[in-house]
C-alpha cells in the first residue's frame, strides 16, 4: 500500500510539474485561493458494527437502540489552501473533519453502552483544470492523505471505557469536480470523489504514558487483532472558494 501511494503521488507531481514550467510568470486574478466547504462522506465501519453486536450480546439480547449499518454515512467540512502555478494545473493542501458518528446500546435498567467516531483528514492534492469558459472550470484531482481516527467506548455492562482510542493510516484520495465563477475572485466548487483509507492498530491510553491495543470491541479472545476503522469510500462537497493574486506588495523603489 505504501508503495502504491508513492508510485501515485510522484505521477501527480510529474504531471503538474510538467504542467507548471511558466509558474513563475503566470499572473491571474485566481493564483492563489482559499476553500471553505462541507459535505458528507460514507464509510465502511464493519469491526464497529461487529463491536457494537458484540456489546449486544452482553444484554441478553434486550431491547436495543442500535441502527449502524455496515457503511454509514458522516457529515465532513473542512479547509483548503489553493495555488495555481499555470492556467491548467493547480495545488491544494487542506483538511478535512469526518465522521462525527454517535452509536447508542441501550437496555432500560440493565446496561447502556455508546461508540463515538470522529477522524481528521490531511491531504494535498494535485488537479488538472479544463476551463472550457471564462466562468465554468473542470477539475480532475488525485493526491495522498494522512488520516487520524478517534473511538470513544462507553461499555457500561462491563464497566469498560477506552476514550481517545486512536488509529492512523496513510491514504489516497481522488476527485472530479465543477466550479462556478459568478465573480472573478469568487468561486462556487460541486465536488465528487473517493477515498481510500483503513484506519488500524487502535490503542489507548490504558494509565498514564502506557497505551494498549484495542481489540474489537467485546473481543475475549487474548489473540484477537485489533480494531480497524475503515474510511474507504465516496464522498460529497460543496466549497466557496476566495481567490486573490499577491501574498505581498511589489516594492515601491521610486518613492
Amino acid at each position: 500500500m505504501h508503495r502504491l501511494i508513492g508510485t501515485i503521488g510522484a505521477c501527480a507531481a510529474l504531471m503538474l510539474i510538467l504542467g507548471s514550467g511558466t509558474a513563475l510568470a503566470f499572473e491571474s486574478p485566481l493564483k492563489y485561493g482559499v476553500e471553505l466547504r462541507g459535505g458528507f462522506g460514507q464509510y465502511d465501519l464493519s469491526d464497529v458494527r461487529t463491536g457494537i453486536e458484540n456489546m449486544q450480546g452482553t444484554l441478553n439480547k434486550a431491547r436495543i437502540d442500535n441502527t449502524l449499518n455496515k457503511s454509514e454515512t458522516g457529515p465532513a467540512a473542512g479547509l483548503s489552501f489553493l495555488y495555481c502555478p499555470s492556467k491548467h494545473t493547480m495545488w491544494e493542501v487542506g483538511y478535512n473533519a469526518l465522521l462525527e458518528v454517535t452509536n447508542t446500546v441501550d437496555a432500560p435498567d440493565t446496561a447502556s453502552g455508546e461508540i463515538l467516531m470522529h477522524a481528521g483528514e490531511f491531504f494535498l492534492k494535485g488537479y488538472l483544470v479544463g476551463t472550457p469558459s471564462e466562468h465554468v472550470h473542470l477539475n480532475l484531482g488525485a493526491g495522498v492523505a494522512y488520516y487520524s481516527a478517534n473511538l470513544q467506548i462507553q461499555d457500561n455492562y462491563r464497566q469498560r471505557y477506552n476514550y481517545d482510542a486512536t488509529g492512523r493510516a496513510f491514504g489516497l484520495v481522488a476527485s472530479a469536480g465543477v466550479e462556478f465563477l459568478p465573480l472573478p475572485r469568487f468561486g462556487i466548487v460541486l465536488q465528487g470523489g473517493a477515498r481510500v483509507a483503513n484506519t488500524q492498530s487502535y490503542s489507548y491510553e490504558a494509565s498514564p504514558g502506557t497505551r494498549t491495543n484495542l481489540p474489537i470491541i467485546g473481543a475475549t479472545s487474548s489473540s484477537s487483532r485489533t480494531m480497524e476503522v475503515n474510511l474507504s469510500g465516496i464522498y460529497g462537497l460543496v466549497g466557496l472558494r476566495f481567490y486573490f493574486d499577491k501574498v505581498t506588495q511589489p516594492v515601491d523603489y521610486s518613492r
